[in-house]
């Protein structure tokens, strides 16, 4: 027998060994039981796996579900809050359409250019078309992309109501600013119009001044020739003669020099002009006489005169101061008599008035210089346009009343008198 066999081949007990009692055989009986319960048990945990991986796949599922609500939800508010913020530009677009339509109204025919009218209508007319456009609205079952689309759109919506609001603010005010352009120039035309007629009604009134101021400055530098002529004889300083004879260079100019008669501005001008230098030369003439005055006839001291007002011609006049004094009394009643001024068209003639009114009128009219009682500041000359022609109301009072105040109408110069003045009066006292 074989080692193998021997080791394993059935055998007694050994001796002297107690033997238990035979006991039926359970293996069998165990094994089915355990093959039962396997079977069992592995459906139930393949059950258990299947069920817990389910349940498992279920939370994460839900989680993921409750993730994309949020988003959802968050989609739609931020689209809520771009359409409310598009509501209220559309409100605001609404009233900016109004305004632009009075502008464009007010306007009609009150701007140089009617392009910019065009382009506001056309801005109008763009704003009304995105201010009718509904906003964009989520669906009550979109998707969160579908949701996130539209939030795009309507952030464009409102983009586009805000840009045709900026473009209708500017293109009513190019068109408020074009009106205000065009009445400023229709109130600048209008009021050009008005200088131009009150140019126009003024001009005759301001040509007449000019001719009158004209006609003085003539004179003017007319009579100063004379006043250098004698006063230089006499020995006047070289300082009196200097300013003398530029006044009257002056004066020589200004009346040379060129005026628009058509403007009224040239014309003022001219006669302001003409009017300050003949002033300044009447000046300088009476600063140059003083330079030789000794007291004769046409020689008198400007101190010892006193003034009777201004001729016709513009040169002012004096008197002696008694003779003036009565002249004024005269004059106050004929002022009372026939409502006008006792006026002196010459008073005290100067030597070189002498001179000049000889040179003018030759020895048959004019007396010799240094004899005239014009000289002694005793005689007064009236306009003869102010009614002192014989036969008129003036001379003929004048003649009756003068001398009650010592003054009187020589014999030689009444009618037949022979030189038959009737404007030359004298003080007698």
């Amino acid at each position: 027998m074989s080692h193998f066999a021997e080791r394993f081949s059935p055998a007694g007990p050994p001796s002297g060994a107690v033997v238990p009692p035979e006991v039926p055989d359970r293996a069998p009986r165990e094994g089915r039981r355990r093959e039962r319960v396997r079977r069992l048990v592995i459906p139930l945990v393949a059950l258990a796996v299947v069920l817990g991986g389910g349940v498992g796949y279920g939370f994460v599922r839900a989680g993921s579900q409750q993730a994309a609500d949020e988003q959802l939800a968050q989609a739609r508010a931020a689209v809520g809050q771009v359409v409310a913020d598009g509501g209220e530009a559309q409100a605001g677009l609404a009233a900016q359409v109004a305004t632009a339509e009075e502008v464009l109204a007010a306007s009609q025919g009150k701007v140089a250019d009617d392009a910019v009218r065009a382009g506001l209508a056309d801005q109008v007319a763009a704003a009304k078309a995105a201010g009718a456009a509904p906003p964009p609205a989520v669906a009550d079952h979109a998707t969160l992309a579908e949701a996130e689309a539209v939030s795009a759109a309507a952030t464009e919506w409102v983009a586009t109501l805000r840009e045709a609001a900026e473009a209708l603010a500017a293109g009513t005010e190019a068109v408020r600013a074009a009106q205000a352009a065009w009445e400023s120039a229709q109130a600048e035309a209008a009021a050009a119009a008005e200088r131009e007629s009150q140019a126009a009604a003024e001009l005759p009134a301001a040509t007449a001044t000019l001719e009158h101021v004209t006609h003085q400055l003539e004179i003017s530098v007319r009579d100063s020739g004379f006043t250098i002529e004698w006063t230089q004889g006499d020995g006047a300083p070289t300082s009196a003669l200097d300013a003398l004879t530029a006044h009257r260079a002056e004066g020589q100019a200004v009346l040379a020099a060129a005026v628009d008669l058509a403007d009224l501005a040239s014309v003022q001008a001219a006669a302001e002009r003409r009017e300050t230098v003949r002033v300044a030369i009447e000046a300088a003439a009476w600063d140059a006489r003083a330079t030789v005055a000794d007291g004769t006839n046409g020689k008198l001291a400007i101190e010892d005169l006193c003034p009777t007002g201004v001729s016709p011609e513009g040169q002012d006049q004096y008197l002696g101061c008694d003779a003036a004094a009565a002249w004024e009394r005269l004059g106050a009643e004929f002022q009372a008599e026939f409502g006008k001024a006792l006026r002196v068209e010459y008073g005290y003639r100067p030597y070189d008035w002498q001179l000049q009114v000889l040179d003018e009128f030759g020895a048959g009219l004019a007396g010799q210089p240094g004899t005239s009682n014009h000289g002694w500041a005793a005689a007064a000359d009236v306009p003869v346009d102010d009614g002192f022609r014989f036969g008129q109301p003036e001379f003929a009072w004048l003649a009756a009343n003068g001398p009650r105040h010592g003054w009187v109408h020589p014999y030689w110069a009444r009618q037949g008198g022979g030189r038959e003045e009737s404007w030359h009066f004298e003080y007698v006292g």
